[in-house]
């Protein structure tokens, strides 16, 4: 979630404000970064003196009107795809009026490219079916549906202490049929739902609690998390959590790594202003971090940083190269789900999805690069099946989706 003033969100949750949500600003001020973040300001304080409504429980998956358009990865030049150590392949805004929709923090793709999955800040699930061009750019999404995180007890997950759901992973190549690893803030824990016998009836299970990590920020807690290669001997997943700004003595990110309901610890090197969203790990083996940055003058920021495997072990600060560092000249927006996969013809594909807030003033945006090739160090080896799971997937049967 990104935060503004007083550390409360950037622009008001839906219902925090009444008539914030369906407001509908002229398109010259949705455009004009300054007309932007002008108004923006004045949503953060709004948000911040205005009370929270709960948006009452729902049950069942629902489908919804979804509307998406191409987005130019810099808005004064159509033919700049110049995006440091990546290369931009394309990019869309999804917009729909129902009231769930929004907030979207943590991402999935499937191994082939075609499904998305992810959830939102407000307990909810989105899933879709991706579409590319003639190019292999990301071109829109269609079949898309909503649906309630569950508790242990079968019902909606609400208020806000409860619900915000920040990361997202999951252990197979398609991520309807998979286990999924939901991290929170608030009351931080990691959840994990067996969407492959469930779907979205599935129930909550509990694998780390509040009281397994210690004391972490309330509204930067647990912000990423990824699956880790297993070692030999140990049957549980094994996952990687990355606070979003809970810091350690010497003043770095707080992160772990988790086997079963055992914890090691270990942080990242914060490179301020930024402050981690989202993690994934790559095919061989290394790890890319999705960084946020925001102002009211400077507007938003997304870096991204290259971890080597090695440097992620028990008590280590780990950093990396930076691959990507932009601002408000590029169509980025509050950028917090992070996914990967890789093609049978060894090409990357990075996702990244943004949070708006549910702030009409900000937009959700879902960008695709592809990482070059050099950036890479020789790859591991993988799982039997040729997946990562998490959110770095191998083995598709094309690079460009069907």
């Amino acid at each position: 979630m990104m935060r503004g003033a007083f550390g409360q969100p950037w622009g008001p949750r839906r219902g925090g404000c009444e008539g914030c949500g369906t407001m509908q600003w002229p398109k010259r001020i949705l455009r004009d970064g300054a007309a932007r973040r002008s108004f923006a300001a004045l949503l953060v304080t709004a948000a911040f003196f205005s009370p929270q409504v709960l948006s009452p429980a729902w049950a069942q998956p629902t489908p919804i009107d979804l509307s998406t358009h191409p987005v130019h990865w810099n808005p004064e030049s159509r033919s700049d795809t110049e995006a440091g150590e990546l290369e931009w392949a394309g990019e869309i805004e999804l917009s729909s009026t129902h009231k769930r929709f929004g907030g979207w923090s943590g991402l999935a793709i499937s191994a082939d490219g075609s499904t998305l999955l992810a959830i939102s800040d407000e307990a909810t699930w989105l899933t879709g079916q991706l579409l590319y061009d003639e190019k292999g750019r990301l071109s829109g999404m269609g079949d898309a549906k909503i649906a309630p995180l569950l508790g242990s007890d079968g019902k909606p997950l609400t208020g806000k202490y409860l619900a915000d759901a920040e990361g997202l992973t999951v252990d197979g190549p398609d991520p309807l049929k998979a286990n999924a690893y939901v991290s929170f803030e608030r009351q931080h824990r990691v959840l994990r739902y067996n969407l492959g016998k469930d779907g979205f009836e599935a129930k909550a299970e509990q694998i780390i609690s509040e009281r397994q990590l210690g004391k972490l920020n309330t509204n930067a807690g647990l912000e990423a998390l990824t699956i880790l290669k297993q070692k030999p001997g140990i049957k549980e997943t094994r996952l990687l959590l990355v606070s979003e700004n809970s810091r350690d003595p010497r003043g770095n990110v707080r992160a772990f790594i988790a086997e079963g309901n055992k914890l090691k610890r270990l942080s990242f090197r914060l490179h301020d202003p930024y402050h981690p969203t989202d993690v994934a790990r790559l095919p061989n083996g290394d790890f890319l971090l999705l960084e946020r940055r925001f102002s009211l003058l400077a507007g938003a920021g997304m870096q991204l940083r290259l971890i080597r495997e090695d440097a992620v072990r028990p008590g280590a600060v780990a950093d990396g190269n930076v691959l990507l560092d932009v601002g408000q000249r590029r169509s980025i927006d509050n950028m917090e789900g992070l996914a990967v996969r890789q093609d049978e013809k060894g090409n990357v594909w990075i996702y990244a999805i943004s949070d708006d807030n549910f702030n009409p003033l900000q937009r959700t945006l879902l960008v695709m690069f592809r990482l070059k090739p050099e950036t890479l160090t020789p790859p591991h080896s993988l799982g039997k099946d040729g997946s990562l799971g998490a959110k770095t997937l191998s083995a598709p049967t094309e690079s460009k989706p069907k």
